[in-house]
């Protein structure tokens, strides 16, 4: 297969990809606005967790599952033992 095949099929792959994006928002328009408004995001929803970032390493994880300590009178969350012991330490974080 030459350079000319290699091309029919990239055309034949576009011109399939635009039909799929036309039927679909056909589809859509049809159903009409409440379709639409599925694909969207809710407004208003309840929030379950607040992700909190661990300040040894960075990571962010829901507030539930991490782990807590007091430093200097406010509340810091971890990730780990390993992060909250080498942060209470001192410990530089790593670089990345």
């Amino acid at each position: 297969m030459g350079l000319g095949g290699l091309l029919r099929w990239l055309v034949i792959g576009v011109v399939v990809w635009l039909l799929y994006r036309m039927v679909k928002r056909l589809i859509v328009g049809l159903n009409g606005p409440q379709a639409r408004s599925n694909l969207r995001p809710r407004g208003g929803e309840e929030v379950l967790d607040v992700m909190v970032q661990d300040p040894q390493c960075g990571t962010y994880l829901p507030q539930h599952e991490a782990l807590r300590a007091k430093v200097e009178g406010r509340e810091v969350f971890f990730c780990s033992e390993a992060c909250r012991d080498a942060y209470l330490r001192g410990d530089k974080a790593p670089q990345s």
